[in-house]
């Protein structure tokens, strides 16, 4: 049994405390915020013994093996840190990293402590996305040209709100802008060697939309955006030389479709689920039985290369703190 500890008690926690449960193998034993009360509330709300009111005191306890963290993104790679000093493994949401040297410097720090970190994307586990990536890899639509993906949601403009907050990391591209960005280095099987991209800035200086364009190393580039004011369709495409493959609704697809080069249709894959976040939380719970240091899906280079990315655009842009 993998006893799990949580750090960060906001809507997603509620979330993945709901999947935790429906898990074999795993039992949440211990949660921690800033205040008791907040963390006495959740922990009687999902039946977890302790409640912490600081991070240190649930790193130092012995009976956590694994610890969720679902912090904003500013305080992630504070927060894995000290997970990962006190060896405990680390399953953080997205974005892990503001930038490239917390990346490397705490992927070194890991394997040092021969302790396994992994991030939250989990569109990556999904039946639809690993099938659509197998039909890449395997040759089915020839030479990978162009994959086109975004994630543009509407959410009211509120200066408090956390995504307009440039304290705590607030915009769309670290919010949204991840996972298109995954999607495509995700499907293609490698990072972008170069990447550019324009912005709208809000009023509180965070950007609230992004379009992005990449290279890779294989020739493929991507076409992508991100948004947080201004709702968009959400499937993502990948065309080849040979024809092309439609992953529908990729945040959360359930259904993914191969073409020829003609656009007929060669054959649809599907997928029905109720938890989309449990495929996630079940890889990292059987690399933790397996005894492995490093997702296979979400390698530790994916992770360095997204932040070296995000803090070159950031910079640009003038969004970086």
């Amino acid at each position: 049994m993998v006893r799990f500890g949580m750090i960060g008690l906001g809507s997603i926690s509620h979330e993945f405390a709901r999947v935790f449960s429906k898990i074999d193998g795993m039992k949440v034993v211990a949660a921690a915020s800033r205040e008791m009360k907040r963390s006495k509330a959740f922990c009687e709300q999902f039946g977890i013994p302790k409640a912490y009111d600081s991070y240190q005191a649930l790193a130092e306890d012995p009976e956590v093996d694994a610890v969720y963290i679902g912090l904003t993104h500013n305080f992630h790679y504070e927060a894995a840190k000290l997970c990962v000093e006190h060896g405990k493994a680390v399953l953080c949401e997205k974005p892990f990293f503001l930038t490239e040297q917390e990346a490397r410097e705490l992927t070194q720090l890991a394997k040092e402590k021969r302790v396994l970190m992994m991030e939250g994307f989990w569109i990556r586990f999904l039946p639809a996305f690993r099938k659509a990536r197998e039909w890449v890899q395997s040759g089915r639509i020839g030479k990978p040209v162009v994959v086109k993906a975004d994630f543009c949601i509407d959410v009211p403009f509120n200066p408090a709100h956390r995504l307009y907050n440039p304290e705590v990391a607030g915009g769309a591209l670290l919010d949204t802008g991840v996972y298109p960005v995954q999607f495509a280095s995700g499907i293609l099987g490698e990072n972008p060697v170069d990447g550019e991209g324009c912005a709208m800035i809000g009023k509180t200086g965070v950007d609230e939309f992004a379009s992005l364009s990449l290279s890779f190393p294989s020739g493929a580039v991507a076409s992508l955006s991100c948004g947080i004011n201004c709702a968009l369709p959400g499937d993502a495409f990948v065309y080849g030389s040979e024809g092309s493959i439609a992953v529908y609704g990729f945040m959360g697809s359930k259904k993914c479709e191969l073409f020829d080069k003609a656009h007929n249709s060669l054959e649809v894959f599907t997928s029905e689920f109720e938890e989309g976040l449990a495929f996630e939380v079940e890889a990292f719970l059987k690399l933790l039985q397996e005894g492995k240091l490093e997702s296979d899906i979400i390698p530790y280079a994916d992770n360095i290369a997204t932040a070296k990315l995000f803090e070159k655009l950031r910079k640009n842009w003038g969004t970086a703190r």
